[in-house]
């Protein structure tokens, strides 16, 4: 089925923003891209990449999810310059947050059409569930598909209450560990990381031709939407300075990770049809339980010092990685070369993705306040990978350019006959 315009936009600008995102990170200290202004930095890589790519996927995927007609209408076709709006300010404000120079209110424009752009999506969302129901006629659902729809919707209940906690921290700090770092994790957790448990239980089955135990599916649901909203609850009955509170509460979370760190091998092993592409999504689970693992010593050390690694780890080495994943399995990047490209890609534009990671680990604590060398060197092999990423998705998202904008048909058959075969 191919993607109708607003998912195409949206996925085409979220890697503009992956490449904007690059760009900062090698800027670094030379321009105040970064001294004082990281929460734009965060602001552009979770709101920009990570949330119009989960936008950009879940307009495609959830009619047929769900089984629902569904047509393009007025809503679709405003979110985009909604969305765009609010990674653009929300971006230029946060990032000068501490720099100054802006009136105060003006931090509250981004967080404010985020939430407007969550909230029209979930009622989009929520007004096709009343559409008539599509029959099936496929095979017999799998373990994992009964909860897709419920975490669906789950998930985009949680993206409006995060940018609500990401508007209050304009004007306030807010309780505990703060409304800024409450929103961040409600979005990660409740929002992101829900969506991705969603797609793993419901393609994961079917690229491997295995199912996981039925229970264990449902439990890894029920610690999905437990933890989205135990740990930003936490965060907010918590002090830094006495967090014990939070470490309880972060505890479905943390069993969350181990269990997606032990179903993909188990996929793997059980798989019918078996696919190396296990390893990839194995170390993208592992970055999740690293990271977390990273966070949960902090909280118990009440020392902070790895913020910057912990939130590096969970939002490229995890989320990063698997959208990568999921990206290349649903639109197969380079196809219009051949296959071959797109098995090949894979691997390569991954394991820089898995190199930059394990770099930014080597960081250390104050990642953010590191050296305008690595920075630039990390954001320079972000944004190699961007450019590749989108010089095979563009002409798979728009039929009408060429296979590799650049490169005649010529050159590309050649490209074709020496790669030859994965």
């Amino acid at each position: 089925m191919p993607l109708a315009a607003p998912s195409r936009w949206f996925l085409t600008a979220a890697l503009v923003h992956l490449a904007a995102v690059a760009i900062l990170l090698i800027l670094g200290s030379r321009d105040q891209a970064l001294n004082g202004g990281w929460d734009g930095l965060v602001w552009l890589l979770l709101i920009g990449f990570v949330g119009f790519t989960t936008i950009g996927f879940a307009l495609h995927l959830f009619p047929s999810l769900s089984r629902r007609l569904s047509s393009v209408g007025r809503f679709e076709m405003t979110l985009f310059p909604l969305a765009e709006a609010a990674v653009i300010l929300g971006t230029w404000t946060l990032g000068w947050r501490e720099i100054g120079g802006l009136p105060k209110w003006t931090l509250a424009i981004g967080p404010g059409l985020y939430v407007l752009v969550g909230a029209l999506s979930l009622y989009r969302f929520a007004r096709m569930m009343e559409s008539p129901r599509v029959p099936s006629g496929g095979p017999a659902p799998r373990p994992g598909d009964a909860v897709t729809v419920p975490l669906f919707l789950s998930a985009f209940v949680a993206a409006p209450v995060a940018g609500a906690f990401f508007l209050a921290s304009a004007f306030s700090h807010g309780p505990g560990f703060g409304w800024w770092l409450a929103g961040v994790h409600l979005f990660v957790l409740g929002y992101v990381v829900v969506l991705i448990v969603a797609v793993i239980l419901r393609l994961l089955p079917r690229l491997f031709t295995a199912d996981p135990p039925r229970r264990f599916a449902y439990g890894l649901a029920g610690l999905g939407v437990l933890g989205a909203v135990a740990v930003p609850v936490g965060m907010l009955v918590s002090t830094p300075s006495a967090p014990v509170l939070l470490e309880g509460l972060a505890f479905p979370e943390a069993a969350l990770a181990v269990g997606l760190v032990i179903l993909i091998p188990y996929l793997g092993w059980k798989a019918r049809t078996p696919r190396r592409q296990v390893l990839l999504y194995l170390a993208s689970a592992s970055f999740f339980a690293v990271g977390g693992a990273i966070g949960l010593y902090m909280v118990s050390q009440m020392n902070y010092a790895w913020v910057d690694t912990h939130a590096f780890v969970g939002a490229l080495g995890f989320v990063g990685l698997m959208i990568m994943l999921m990206w290349f399995g649903m639109i197969a990047p380079f196809q219009r070369i051949s296959h071959a490209w797109t098995t090949r890609m894979l691997w390569v534009l991954s394991a820089v993705w898995i190199a930059m990671v394990v770099a930014f680990i080597r960081l250390g604590p104050g990642s953010s306040t590191a050296s305008a060398g690595w920075l630039a060197a990390l954001g320079g092999l972000m944004l190699a990978v961007s450019i590749a990423w989108a010089l095979g998705t563009l002409p798979v998202l728009y039929l009408d350019l060429n296979p590799l904008p650049g490169l005649p048909s010529e050159r590309i058959q050649k490209i074709r006959d020496r790669w030859g075969h994965p």
